[in-house]
């Protein structure tokens, strides 16, 4: 039998076997090199330091008529003073402002801001508003918060709702009210009372204008009315039977007494 020789691998399988052997810490380098220099790191976020407690507020149904109000609380959560620049609304319906005109927030200071739609104008339905908040950090940066309510239709309405006097300088005041029907069904006020001596009421003319009526109410009270808080109820009767009765609630603050005070020697007997 004869012997099988022994075989020997070639300088080029050697070569290649060397190369396959470096090949994956090569690639590493390559791949290495590959990755751009300041590449965030996973894991570390850019946070912002204006951070609200409600991004998205849901007022739900609200009245047909008036003025709605909404707010928006916030906090700097940052390292740094915040300034807010400015309030943009979606709408020139709205009224965005921030509380005591505050615009500088230290660290950890919180802050809040108010708006308001006036919805007199506004057609019935559900409606979105959003209010972009411009603030600075070290740097210019914008928030997005939002509110949402539900218009119903139209139908009658008094404006206000409630009345509220504060006689606190002792001269006499006067409100007006007003009875809108926004049906076309022309609605008349047929007897208006109010239950309180420190309270007169005069009917005014109806209004006709389309399909809406208006009928003012103007309630007077006079420039003596004693201190203290008084409530009063009033009510108006119309001929439509859906709206026989409609109830509004007064209410009267008369200026309170001032007490001075006296010394224990000004109040004791005199004796001879």
């Amino acid at each position: 039998m004869e012997e099988q020789s022994a075989v020997r691998p070639t300088p080029f399988i050697m070569v290649s076997l060397v190369l396959a052997g470096f090949a994956p810490a090569l690639l590493a380098g390559l791949l290495t090199q590959q990755i751009p220099v300041g590449r965030s790191v996973a894991g570390q976020i850019n946070r912002d330091k204006l951070v609200f407690s409600q991004y998205a507020v849901q007022l739900g149904e609200v009245r047909p008529t008036g003025t709605i109000p909404a707010h928006f609380d916030f906090f700097n959560s940052g390292e740094t003073p915040i300034e807010i620049l400015k309030l943009e609304p979606s709408c020139g319906c709205l009224a965005p402002r921030l509380y005591d005109d505050k615009k500088v927030y230290k660290p950890g200071e919180h802050g809040r801001f108010y708006v308001s739609v006036k919805t007199a104008n506004e057609s019935a339905g559900p409606k979105t508003y959003t209010v972009k908040v411009k603030y600075d950090d070290g740097e210019p940066k914008e928030r997005l918060v939002s509110f949402r309510l539900t218009i119903p239709e139209k139908k009658v309405s008094v404006t206000p709702a409630e009345v509220y006097f504060y006689q606190l300088d002792g001269s006499a005041d006067f409100r007006e009210i007003v009875v809108e029907d926004h049906r076309g069904r022309n609605l008349t006020i047929t007897n208006v009372i109010c239950p309180t001596e420190f309270a007169t009421v005069t009917l005014g003319a109806k209004i006709t204008d389309g399909q809406t009526t208006r009928t003012p109410i103007r309630i007077d009270i006079p420039a003596n009315v004693p201190p203290g808080r008084k409530t009063a109820v009033l009510t108006i009767q119309t001929d439509d039977s859906d709206y026989s009765v409609i109830k509004v609630p007064i209410l009267i603050w008369g200026k309170e007494l001032k007490i001075q005070q006296t010394s224990a020697e000004e109040v004791a007997p005199q004796t001879n």
